[in-house]
């Protein structure tokens, strides 16, 4: 009985090690995409209240 050596080129060029870096990356994307659309709805959320200010200064 032989055991297969571990092979580190063979490991990141293979089926599974780019599925797993597909899925992380997927995963990185999905957080970045989250965050910026938080940032923006906070952003929104200023200059609404900005805005609402000015009105009031205004009348």
């Amino acid at each position: 009985m032989t055991i297969a050596t571990f092979n580190l080129d063979a490991a990141r060029n293979g089926d599974v090690y780019r599925a797993a870096r597909l899925a992380m990356l997927t995963q990185q994307v999905m957080r970045h995409i989250e965050r910026t659309d938080a940032s923006a709805q906070n952003v929104e959320q200023m200059l609404a209240t900005l805005a609402e200010a000015n009105a009031l200064v205004r009348q």
